[in-house]
């Protein structure tokens, strides 16, 4: 998206919105996010927000099957979705520009007034539970759930995002009525359109749509646990496997932190793109892995840094020891001014890219909205880059990376995970 302007504008009854209205282009995203997410559940609940996600999209008083709704979306060439991530869950659907007042129809439609029928509780119920299993047996998408629970522990955080068969099977109806009252109201909420629209008009559109949303306040989740906490090694053993799969990092700065913005230029020189260090050693001069990069991960009050990469078994443990040398020698030596500039660059092109699509630049206001309560606009992003230092990204780097807190998850063959945790020492 080439240009456009971002206005925060609350509605009559409190609720936030961010419109971020631009002359470009031909599209339109209209997203509704709300501020639950896996981290506030209850072990019983494990998998309730991911669940009742789902559940939205099964029937409305308006429209009482999913077949109404897919169709009131598809009858105008658009594309509807849902997400749940740990601290947030959303609601999108893009058109073209000429049908927003439809997608904002099916968006309040779904929020407002759902069924929840008993049968397709059932139904979903199963999609779920293939889903669970989908992703264990991932291996790319399971170490990652390791990794989490290496930082988190049997926090909530430390929990999969769609919840176990058991806590699953558990669920009833008036869970969703219950977790919905308690969560889904103008207090916890935001509505942030994206594309070409005319925001004042949009305006008076939502002061209707969204007029008898219910009064709330928001709700606070579980504090993350204290950093001390880490686990230093979390292994398990599948012998199926013919690759090992590892992430290994530290806990990262929080979203507010003013760490965040060096920690994504060490991030990029370690593993951010085909030219980063690790996938130059790990790589192309050693051919221990296909793939290789280094990310960090924020959330309100806790986040990550780590590196993953899937590499030879026989090799596993030397990809291992050539991360954890790249990571000293980050706390060793400065990163140089033309690789420090490159960085920037990386970081500054993949900011203004990502943003291109309404569906991204959507969740970008909205995310920020709801969960910092502004919105830090994309040249402000990079003016916050183009002040680091390479003195304070080594700076940084001896106080994230010190072994000391360096943590590995690790899904292989391997039924000793021995050799690899002498390496954490």
């Amino acid at each position: 998206m080439a240009s456009f302007r971002i206005q925060n504008k609350q509605l009559k009854n409190g609720l936030s919105t961010v419109l971020m209205p631009s002359d470009d282009g031909g599209t339109v995203t209209f997203l509704v996010l709300v501020g639950v997410g896996s981290r506030y559940e209850t072990p019983r609940q494990s998998g309730l927000s991911h669940f009742l996600e789902h559940m939205f999209f099964k029937g409305t008083s308006k429209r009482p099957t999913t077949k109404e709704i897919s169709e009131a979306v598809d009858n105008v060439g658009g594309e509807f979705n849902a997400f749940t991530s740990e601290e947030y869950t959303g609601y999108y659907v893009k058109v073209a520009a000429a049908h927003l007042n439809r997608a904002a129809d099916v968006v309040s439609d779904i929020l407002l007034q759902p069924l929840f029928p008993a049968e397709e509780i059932e139904r979903e119920r199963g999609v779920i539970i293939e889903e669970i299993k989908m992703y264990t047996e991932n291996p790319m998408r399971h170490v990652h759930q390791l990794w989490m629970q290496a930082l988190y522990g049997k926090h909530p955080l430390g929990w999969d995002i769609a919840g176990t068969a058991e806590t699953v099977s558990a669920m009833q109806r008036q869970d969703f009525v219950n977790y919905t009252s308690e969560h889904y109201h103008t207090g916890n909420a935001v509505i942030a359109v994206a594309g070409n629209f005319n925001p004042k008009q949009m305006t008076v559109r939502l002061n209707k749509l969204f007029a008898k949303l219910s009064d709330g306040r928001a709700t606070r989740p579980k504090s993350a646990p204290k950093r001390q906490s880490v686990q230093r090694l979390v292994h398990e053993a599948r012998p199926s496997l013919d690759q090992t799969h590892l992430m290994v990092g530290v806990p990262g700065p929080a979203m507010g932190s003013k760490d965040r913005w060096a920690s994504a230029i060490l991030a990029t020189v370690l593993g951010g793109g085909m030219s980063s260090r690790l996938f130059l050693q790990v790589r192309e001069r050693r051919g221990l892995a296909y793939a290789v990069r280094t990310n960090t991960d924020e959330l309100t009050d806790t986040g990550s840094f780590v590196t993953q990469a899937g590499v030879r078994t026989d090799k596993a443990v030397e990809a291992l020891k050539v991360i954890l040398e790249e990571y000293d020698r980050a706390m060793d030596e400065p990163v140089g001014e033309e690789e420090l500039h490159k960085a920037k660059q990386m970081l500054r092109g993949q900011l203004l890219i990502g943003l291109e699509e309404t569906n991204a630049l959507a969740i970008f206001g909205g995310m920020q909205q709801l969960l910092k309560g502004k919105v830090m606009k994309p040249g402000e992003i990079v003016k916050q880059i183009d002040k680091v230092t390479a003195k304070q990204v080594q700076s940084l780097a001896q106080k994230l990376l010190a072994p000391k807190k360096r943590a590995l998850a690790l899904l292989g063959p391997q039924k000793s995970a021995g050799r690899f945790e002498k390496l954490l020492k």
